[in-house]
């Protein structure tokens, strides 16, 4: 594997489907196709997309010595050394430095959001995945912040009903992957 290719592989590129969930209240809102809405939401969801990359990282940093006896994630970069400890921490620095920065144009609101969402997961990858059930509920509220920074983003009233679905949709999703 070159090196681009594993930077790339590292930062979990197909991982970015999941902040598509930012889009929720924008479809919702009837304003999809209003160009500064549509602009504001993907800034959004390219600052969620660097963010969850960050927290990949960090998360194959601290679970490579378990990566490395998996059969799968031993292939993972981090835990093949592919990419060095410092490599991928410079990186994620790089990264987090560029969420900083383009969020920072964004609603105060947005970035508490986005903050509150690295904090969950960096607790998560560190503590609450060894946990049963507060794995899931973690997982959960991944989803359901990335709906609410959606609308915080763009400045539009989350609906009572796309928050239980979500909720619904996102506990599902977890408990199968916990399956």
């Amino acid at each position: 594997m070159s090196s681009l290719e594993a930077y790339i592989r590292v930062a979990r590129p197909h991982q970015w489907i999941k902040n598509f969930f930012l889009f929720a209240p924008l479809v919702f809102s009837r304003h999809l196709f209003e160009g500064e809405y549509l602009l504001t939401e993907t800034l959004g969801f390219f600052v969620f997309c660097l963010l969850s990359s960050v927290v990949y990282i960090v998360n194959d940093v601290a679970d490579r010595e378990s990566d490395r006896q998996h059969p799968t994630k031993r292939n993972r970069p981090v835990a093949s050394g592919a990419i060095s400890i410092a490599s991928a921490l410079v990186l994620a620095a790089l990264l987090f430095a560029a969420v900083l920065a383009l969020a920072s144009g964004l609603s105060r609101a947005f970035q508490v959001t986005a903050f509150l969402y690295f904090a969950i997961n960096m607790v998560y990858s560190f503590w609450l995945k060894k946990v049963m059930l507060l794995d899931v509920f973690m997982i959960g509220a991944g989803f359901m912040l990335r709906v609410l920074a959606g609308a915080f983003v763009i400045g539009v009233e989350v609906s009572p009903w796309l928050v239980l679905c979500t909720l619904f949709v996102s506990l599902f999703l977890a408990v199968s992957k916990r399956r």
